[in-house]
């Protein structure tokens, strides 16, 4: 793994650990040298690294629990589902003239 991304596990393990201390994107990078798309891309790294970086309204968190992974991975398999259902609508529609 890069520098960034290891900066930004350690940052948010040590300093964003449980979804009450969450923290936005715009905020890392205030106290990071991160752009805020490399915070995204980053995030996606440490996720597929299986490192549970969580997520939530009020921004980003290592969880302190199995259940704040559970409940994101629920929100995440809601989100997937609600695009798939798009997805189908749209490949259903028709188009008038």
């Amino acid at each position: 793994m890069k520098t960034d991304t290891i900066k930004l596990y350690k940052y948010l393990k040590r300093n964003h650990t449980g979804y009450k201390n969450a923290i936005v994107a715009k905020q890392i990078r205030k106290t990071k040298t991160f752009h805020k798309k490399d915070i995204y891309y980053l995030v996606s790294v440490l996720r597929k690294a299986g490192i549970p970086i969580c997520s939530c309204r009020y921004g980003y968190f290592y969880p302190d629990s199995y259940t704040e992974i559970s409940e994101n991975v629920a929100r995440f398999e809601r989100y997937c589902a609600t695009l798939d259902n798009t997805a189908d609508l749209l490949d259903n529609a028709r188009i008038s003239a």
